[in-house]
């Protein structure tokens, strides 16, 4: 008997290529924004890495250092607002590519300042610029990847931030202690590769609004693929009436007041972390030193608590509609205690092996929230708002949380100090101490409660936006 061959379809190869096609180019778009993300993070942390050198030769004070921090968070705040409505309004890209170009020439600038007013206005326009690729991404992220992986994917890409920080503090601390004025060149490596991403960024394919959760849905109801619709999700017309309807979700609520708290905390700790340890006071590490443990630290522990939270979020979402939230709520709570025994240490044990090992538990759990809280955000705002829905949240966030974090540390520890002998002789140790522990572990226990408390109405939050998704849908064909 001869064997029976297979007959397949001249049409399958092609079929086979398309599915790769699909499965791959959001992959590919991940990967371009990922890229977006370390610069974007890598830009403003080659100042905190270069920090206590640029302040020795430009002769800035420990203030001045959190002014400047403070600066570039309040322009990113006013700015990211009308950036959040274009992008909804607009082709995401075109406003990433915009984004790019201004942050790499507000980075040159910095890299030519001889004072700090020229400090003070490069890093208003960074904040300006940067407030540009931030809701875009997201938005454009959530219209590539569907609820079911959003948490994961997003945990993935807020992993960006801590690699780009990891790179900004290498680089500004190792490069600022080579010699005299190198801390110039530290900011002139960081321009370039943002000029090769504008025209990568703007070959993109711009997705439709929802596109990844039409699909999902249409493959669950009939198996079939899901012809490809040309419409955009409504908007309101009236800018009031849309962040109106915004802020009537409770879900989201609960994530811009956690991000309040924590953003609080983190900023001023990333702010003023190398400094802290280059005291003699506390560990007593170089400039070069203090960039790379911070670096490294921070991007290790930071990335495994980035990716753990993702993970844990969208498993736990099985069982708990509110996980994502959830989540959030129990990283911060357990964070607060955590958070004063590591500052402690450094302190008073002078211990790097003690210090490391807390300071590791508290950036895992520092920064378990992050994939979650940018997931439930999404999962919770109508599609064609994301970006808004974003906007809004970073707005308020950071006009109320980190925008004067900075500012507010470095004012509290030079309190203790007002002559400012300590800080220029590297003994700011304990001052810095004192500000971190009377402002932070409170604001962490804050958020923990708020969030573990909000997560029981993610789910009703969630089914609304589904619906609102589906008849913008209807309406719109």
């Amino acid at each position: 008997m001869k064997q029976m061959r297979k007959v397949t379809s001249p049409n399958d190869g092609t079929l086979k290529a398309s599915k790769r096609k699909v499965l791959t180019y959001p992959l590919y778009v991940f990967c371009v924004l990922f890229a977006i993300g370390v610069l974007n993070s890598l830009n403003h942390a080659v100042l905190a890495g270069a920090a206590n050198v640029m302040s020795k030769e430009l002769h800035l004070n420990i203030a001045d250092i959190g002014y400047l921090s403070s600066a570039f968070i309040i322009f990113f705040t006013i700015s990211v607002l009308p950036s959040g409505i274009w992008s909804d309004r607009a082709k995401r890209k075109t406003v990433i590519s915009v984004a790019v170009a201004v942050w790499s020439m507000a980075t040159a600038l910095t890299a030519l300042a001889s004072s700090f007013m020229i400090l003070l206005f490069s890093r208003m326009v960074l904040g300006v610029s940067e407030a540009g690729s931030v809701p875009s991404s997201e938005a454009m992220i959530s219209d590539y990847f569907s609820r079911t992986r959003r948490a994961r994917v997003m945990s993935w890409l807020a992993a960006a931030d801590l690699i780009g920080l990891m790179m900004g503090t290498i680089i500004g601390g190792g490069v600022a202690g080579l010699y005299y004025g190198a801390w110039r060149l530290a900011f002139l490596l960081a321009v370039i590769p943002g000029l090769v991403l504008i025209c990568i960024v703007w070959c993109l394919r711009e997705p439709r609004r929802n596109e990844a959760d039409e699909e999902a849905e249409q493959a669950l109801e009939d198996g079939s693929e899901m012809e490809t619709p040309t419409h955009l999700s409504s908007l309101p017309k009236n800018v009031f009436s849309q962040f109106h309807s915004l802020l009537r979700i409770r879900t989201l609520l609960v994530l811009i007041v956690m991000q309040v708290f924590a953003s609080f905390v983190v900023t001023g700790t990333v702010t003023y972390l190398s400094i802290f340890l280059q005291q003699r006071d506390t560990l007593g590490m170089s400039s070069a030193e203090a960039g790379l443990y911070t670096g490294l630290g921070l991007v290790l522990a930071g990335i495994t608590g980035v990716i753990l939270g993702g993970y844990v979020a969208d498993w736990l979402g099985r069982r708990f509609a509110g996980a994502r939230v959830l989540v959030c709520g129990l990283s911060f709570l357990l964070g607060a205690p955590c958070y004063c025994i590591s500052v402690l240490v450094a302190v008073n044990l002078h211990n790097l092996g003690l210090y490391s090992i807390s300071f590791a538990i508290t950036a895992i759990l520092l920064n378990m929230n992050t994939g979650p809280l940018m997931a439930a955000t999404q999962d919770v705002a109508p599609a064609a708002l994301r970006a808004s829905a974003v906007a809004i949240t970073l707005f308020v966030s950071h006009i109320l949380g980190d925008a004067f974090a900075p500012s507010f540390l470095g004012w509290l520890a030079s309190s203790f100090d007002p002559t400012g002998y300590h800080f220029a002789h590297n003994m700011a140790g304990h001052d810095l101490t004192r500000a971190l522990i009377y402002a932070y572990p409170a604001s962490l226990t804050l958020a923990g409660i708020i969030g573990i408390v909000g997560s029981r109405w993610m789910k009703a939050d969630v089914a609304a936006a589904q619906r609102i998704n589906a008849l913008s849908s209807k309406i719109s064909n």
